[in-house]
């Protein structure tokens, strides 16, 4: 075989690829060798040795940057693999020459100096390990440039698939080079990039994790591809400093060029680089707007509903003085979404719902954007049909209150045969999901107190907002229809072009502007930090949802199913879409009993840091959520009882766990989203603490009370099921109770009221007379059950409140999986 570097090399010829791209990107070049070597010119130069089954590489440059991505060019299947087609590493790589070798060395960018001479950047670079990745050996030389079998490099667990594996607790996965192979037909070279793909099988001795048995044809090797992109660093980029007032994320690293006096810690922005065609006017079109390629994959009605959903971000980046900052197109079927140049937005397929996520191409060293991968999960638009199932029932007859979506959204002849209201609520809420994932690849990170002011954000978790009205649901407001304040002001923040000099005078106007409008954004810690929720408060959200449940509940059954649908399928996912519609403001609920505003404040600021919450906004919350626990809110009505036969389809998302429906199971676990968050050890110390601070604080000592007295202490009448759901309720109040006291280092005041009032509740329950059989023999034993633990209650604390939900591999989940709820 010749050598690359013999004079047959020069006679090679060059042919242009009449491949269309959509980017105004040179096509890649081919040449042929011998024996079947194929040459690529392009970035880094690559020859593939088919005879061989290796890649060549023509290294040119050395101790230079390069970007180098790896990504996932097919998926794992489950949204519980984290292995998504997409960007899964983003680095920065050095060539460096070794005699007869060249080492590709990842650079360690967690610790730089920004501003320092060179020695002072050499000492802190010198000051902490970097990570080579390969070592490849010389095959030729000549001219500067160096060819080296690159196979290394690729034939290894490049995307550190065995961790993932391993982390999903999928037993023992290790790369297996000899089922592994490099795969030509994605592997190119341009002038600013070079793709290689390869064939990454990864085997197991052990017994298959469930997961990887759900989704593979046989569990004992696992394929996927893999993609590695090489791309030359851009220049001439300017980073953006974050400020924490606002959620903008980005690179973080620690500059130690920084003063003495100050934190070495740096946090920039991620964003992509807009700049105006005509610098001099308030609002231009862009010299290169940014532009997202939909998957051919994706149903036609669906990809006009997400490319509209993107294109809401337009009014925000007109604020920032860009006009049609963004474009939405349709990939053309030749298109690589793999390519690292482009904004892709793949269209997933997983074995069962899962989420939606979003992937950037960032350069390392700035937080520059350069492209992206954003995966849309399929299930969602099933999700709304759920959604909708479980709702329309309630729904007024003559179609009044029903969602209307945007005529932008409605392509004629889209899901003709669903009802109006259906699909406008499907399509409106793709919309609203694609605007927040690629409001992520935008750099933009969640709000979850954005409802708070009424969607203030896309960057929220949306639920369906489900009013009641004259005694129906009304879905007519279900889902916002256009980006909101919030987003606008990170939008200006991100992509307001300011002099260099005034930068930092012109986003703290931006931050100003939005503390003055009473725009909300506060860390995870305080409690308006809550996905799924809806209203400007607990109080609020909870009322609405648990009087739409109510009439969810009284109307579901058999005339929701689809002509020749079992009626087993009542008995899933639908089901708890209903019983547990208000779950996430009860969530939102929890967090303001025992809580404190945080906000998030510099020094100079007037804004408070802390703020205490009403003790009167949380005795209202608190009972609201005891209401939620009353027998008749936990009960489900007899007539739909009768219709819950078992799921011939064998369906595992179901509230019970038995071949016979045990309404029983489905109160206690929601008697514990309610019970068991309130006796939290940490949520009891901070009761402990702000009471001694707010004089009309909601105490430790009331709350509990305030729980007996809706359980132990509430009559026990009533027919048998009421009785019943009430035993139900005592039960998992006693375990919470005795959950806390038995942990030892929970507040001591907390622990010794609990264990004084199971003291005095055992002598209570001793002298207690019943003439239900069942309720006597429950209230003796469980005397005897406090008795018992009070002798150690560390030693004898129960070791579940909430049973284990569901059959099959979904077992191991405390309660019906989600969120996010239905999808």
């Amino acid at each position: 075989m010749r050598r690359w570097n013999s004079p047959s090399r020069l006679l090679l010829t060059a042919l242009l690829s009449t491949a269309s791209q959509a980017m105004a990107a040179p096509a890649p070049t081919e040449a042929r060798g011998m024996a079947g070597q194929e040459r690529k010119d392009g970035f880094i130069p690559f020859i593939w040795d088919a005879a061989k089954g290796r890649v060549l590489m023509e290294i040119g440059f050395f101790d230079q940057d390069i970007l180098y991505y790896v990504s996932a060019a097919t998926g794992g299947g489950s949204v519980e693999l984290p292995l998504d087609r997409g960007i899964l590493e983003s680095t920065v790589i050095h060539f460096v020459r070794a005699g007869n070798k060249v080492l590709v060395e990842q650079q360690n960018l967690k610790f730089r100096s920004l501003t320092g001479d060179a020695a002072h950047a050499a000492g802190v670079k010198d000051s902490f390990p970097s990570s080579v990745l390969a070592a490849l050996p010389v095959e030729s030389e000549a001219g500067g440039k160096v060819v080296v079998d690159a196979t290394a490099l690729f034939m290894r667990d490049a995307a550190n698939v065995e961790g993932d594996l391993r982390r999903a607790k999928q037993n023992g996965y290790r790369f297996d080079a000899a089922r592994s192979a490099f795969y030509p037909k994605r592997m190119k070279a341009f002038p600013e990039n070079t793709e290689i793909e390869t064939v990454a099988t990864f085997t197991t001795t052990d017994a298959p994790g469930t997961l990887v048995n759900a989704v593979t044809p046989d569990p004992r090797e696992f394929t996927l591809r893999i993609h590695h992109s090489f791309l030359k660093a851009p220049t001439g980029y300017t980073p953006r400093a974050a400020d924490p007032r606002i959620g903008i994320f980005g690179p973080r690293f620690k500059d130690y060029s920084r003063p003495f006096d100050d934190a070495p810690e740096t946090t920039w922005i991620s964003r992509w680089r807009l700049e105006k065609k005509d610098p001099s006017a308030p609002v231009s079109e862009p010299v290169k707007p940014i532009v997202y390629y939909f998957d051919p994959a994706i149903p036609a009605p669906i990809r006009q509903a997400m490319k509209e959903g993107l294109l809401w971000w337009n009014k925000a980046f007109e604020a920032a003085g860009f006009l049609n900052a963004i474009q939405a197109k349709d990939a053309p079927p030749d298109m690589d979404p793999m390519d690292i140049r482009y904004a892709y937005v793949l269209w997933i397929n997983r074995d069962e719902r899962g989420f939606s996520s979003s992937g950037n191409y960032n350069d390392p060293r700035t937080g520059e954007t350069l492209g992206s991968k954003t995966h849309m999960d399929t299930h969602r638009i099933r999700s709304i049909a759920n959604y909708w199932d479980a709702y329309q029932g309630g729904l007024p007859a003559d179609g009044s209150g029903i969602t209307v979506a945007d005529p932008s959204l409605i392509q004629p002849g889209a899901f003709d045969a669903m009802p109006k209201g259906q699909r406008d609520m499907a399509l409106l809420r793709q919309a609203l999901l694609t605007a927040h994932e690629l409001g992520h690849t935008l750099g933009f990170g969640h709000n979850f107190a954005s409802s708070i002011n009424d969607r203030a954000s896309v960057m929220e978790y949306p639920t369906p907002r489900v009013a009641v009205k004259d005694g129906k649901l009304d879905l007519s407001d279900s889902f916002q229809k256009q980006v909101g304040a919030y987003d606008v002001f990170m939008t200006r923040y991100s992509y307001t072009p300011l002099p260099t000099a005034q930068e930092k005078q012109g986003l703290d106007a931006i931050i100003a502007d939005m503390r003055a409008k009473g725009i909300l954004y506060v860390p995870d810690s305080d409690p308006r930090w809550t996905w799924y929720d809806d209203r400007a408060t607990p109080v609020e959200n909870l009322t609405e949802s648990m009087a739409a449940r109510k009439i969810m509940l009284g109307n579901y059954g058999p005339d929701m199913l689809k002509p020749g649908e079992p009626l087993g399928a009542l008995r899933n996912v639908r089901l708890w879409m209903a019983y547990l519609h208000h779950r996430y403001a009860i969530e939102s609920g929890l967090k303001y009993v025992g809580g404190q505003f945080n906000n998030i404040v510099v020094k100079g600021e007037t804004l408070p840091p802390t703020q205490f919450i009403p003790g009167q906004e949380q005795r209202d919350v608190l009972g609201l959520l005891m209401q939620a626990i009353e027998p008749e809110n936990l009960m489900l009505p007899e007539s739909l009882l009768r219709q819950l036969t078992t799921d011939p389809t064998g369906n595992l998302e179901d509230l019970s766990a038995d071949d016979v429906f045990d309404q029983f199971r489905a109160a206690r676990i929601l008697a514990g989203m309610v019970v068991e968050p309130l006796f939290d050890r940490e949520r009891a110390a901070r009761m402990i603490a702000l009471a001694a601070r707010q004089p009309d604080a909601l105490t430790f000592p009331q709350m509990v009370d305030t729980i007996l007295s809706h359980s132990w202490q509430a009559p026990i009448g009533g027919d048998g099921q009421t009785r019943a759901i009430r035993r139900v309720v005592q039960d998992v109040v006693l375990k919470s109770m005795m959950a806390l006291g038995g942990t030892q280092d929970s507040a001591p005041e907390a622990r010794a009221y609990v264990l004084d009032r199971l003291a005095v509740l055992a002598r209570d329950l001793d002298r207690r007379k019943d003439g239900d059989p069942l309720t006597a023999a429950f209230y003796r034993q469980s005397a005897r059950d406090i008795t018992h633990y009070l002798e150690d209650p560390a030693a004898h604390a129960p070791k579940e409140v909430i049973p284990i939900w569901g059959k099959g591999p979904r077992s191991r989940f405390p309660l019906p999986p989600g969120p996010p709820l239905g999808g």
